[in-house]
């Protein structure tokens, strides 16, 4: 199966879950949460997408500000989503999401939003193509780490500052799991001195670095991990994320 001839009505997904303007925003957190979503489309009273709510403009907002308590979804989106249609390209649709470094982009038709097109769904795309190459082709690296002992104040500033969406956690310079900006929601709350250890998502699959993309996109789909940790010879050499997985699709 050839990725150059799909469109994103392949691989999208319909009725995406909706928030408005004056929709609350910690509603829309828990939808994040629950749903395990990182982003929650805007509409207006036609339907049609006026702004996003994402897991980064929340952690933005709430690293400046004491609470989320009373805030509507107009005070944190971010204008402008990026927005493809159904009928186009997946290749192009994938080279939109790394242009912008977005995990998703919104399918609209005549303005109205009919779905949402995720790396998720290009990792799904990358497996049924049966794409051959090896991931440490397109690993990330270096890789941002942080230690299990340090603390929750410290992944919380990386994330913000450095504009990732996630750090690998090591013990015994070994990675133990990732802290992603779905635990950094979660633990908003949180003492700021809690280690990141106790917090962290051990949800990880590590494999060796000639492990063919589509054999690992197929793993990250049945095991529900978003980030594998590359090994060569004993160490640990890379990350591949769902990033990386638009950017095979984007070059097909």
């Amino acid at each position: 199966m050839s990725l150059a001839t799909h469109v994103v009505a392949t691989y999208m997904t319909t009725a995406p879950i909706t928030a408005t303007a004056v929709t609350p925003v910690e509603e829309v957190a828990a939808l994040l949460a629950t749903r395990r979503i990182s982003a929650v489309p805007l509409v207006d009273d036609r339907g049609s997408i006026v702004g996003v709510v994402s897991r980064s403009d929340l952690l933005h907002y709430h690293r400046h500000h004491a609470h989320l308590r009373d805030v509507t979804c107009e005070a944190v989106m971010t204008q402008g989503p990026i927005v493809v249609e159904a009928s186009t390209n997946l290749r192009d649709a994938a080279r939109v999401m790394i242009e912008h470094r977005i995990h998703r982009v919104f399918v609209v038709d005549g303005g109205r939003l009919t779905g949402v097109l995720t790396t998720t769904d290009l990792t799904r795309a990358v497996d049924a193509a049966k794409v051959e190459a090896p991931i440490e082709s397109v690993m990330s690296a270096p890789v941002v780490t942080i230690r299990v002992e340090q603390p929750l104040s410290l992944a919380m500033e990386w994330l913000d500052r450095a504009h990732i969406t996630g750090l690998v956690v090591t013990e015994n310079d070994w990675p133990v799991g990732v802290f992603t900006q779905e635990e950094a929601l979660a633990a908003r709350d949180v003492a700021a001195d809690t280690p990141v250890g106790e917090l962290h998502d051990a949800a990880l699959i590590c494999l060796p670095a000639t492990t063919s993309l589509h054999r690992a996109a197929a793993q990250c789909a049945r095991m529900g991990v978003r980030r594998i940790v590359v090994s060569k010879k004993h160490d640990f050499v890379g990350v591949v994320s769902g990033l990386d997985f638009a950017g095979v699709v984007a070059r097909a």
